[in-house]
């Protein structure tokens, strides 16, 4: 049997362009000047992570909870009208079930907005949870979170795939020694040679899998 762990944000669904800019401009709209190298110090963190170096490292006068709330009040919108699937992965998602694939979503996004463009994209039944890495209190950038997702789902590495955008997980996956395919996202285009170079495969569209 194939046991599949799915990112979401990036891998499944369209969602990178939301973020790339949400802390940016957090950090303008209230009077701070984004460090240039913003994108890549939040990139592998998740959504509390980042509040917290918001608050800690650049002095923003919020708890963690209160920019939580204020980027999650931006995203949630977004996620429950406008971010679409990437193409083909609902009709691949299908593929899979009907030949007794097991799957589920392992994110570093949380599950208070998550679920709500699950529900519109009507993929929620393909999967048999959806776990984040809040709830695990383990990170992508490591291989701990991907064997929780991997033992809960019954599998072992040697048949299970993990489906990431994202180098800094693809990473963390291989690490624990399990086959990744990769899924082209634009936001990563900087790190596309070594997503492919590290990647067992590197898909530009679920259409390839079909």
């Amino acid at each position: 049997m194939k046991h599949y762990i799915f990112d979401l944000d990036g891998t499944l669904i369209d969602s990178m362009p939301i973020w790339k800019d949400t802390g940016k401009n957090f950090l303008l709209n209230h009077g701070f000047t984004p460090p240039d190298n913003l994108q890549e110090i939040v990139k592998s963190q998740t959504l509390y992570q980042t509040a917290e170096h918001f608050q800690q490292k650049l002095g923003v006068p919020f708890t963690a909870e209160e920019i939580t709330s204020e980027i999650i009040s931006f995203v949630e919108e977004q996620y429950r009208t406008t971010i679409p699937l990437k193409p083909f992965a609902k009709e691949f998602l299908e593929k899979e079930k009907k030949n007794g694939a097991k799957m589920c979503i392992l994110t570093a996004s949380e599950a208070s907005y998550i679920h709500l463009a699950l529900s519109r994209l009507d993929i929620s039944k393909y999967f048999d949870f959806v776990l984040t890495c809040t709830e695990t209190g383990l990170y992508k950038s490591g291989p701990e979170v991907f064997q929780t997702a991997m033992e809960r789902l019954g599998g072992t590495p040697a048949d299970t795939i993990v489906f990431e955008d994202a180098l800094y997980a693809i990473k963390g996956a291989k690490q624990g020694g399990f086959t990744v395919y990769a899924i082209e996202d634009p936001v990563m285009e900087q790190e596309k040679s070594e997503i492919q170079a590290l990647a067992d495969r590197y898909f530009t569209s679920y259409e390839e899998l079909l």
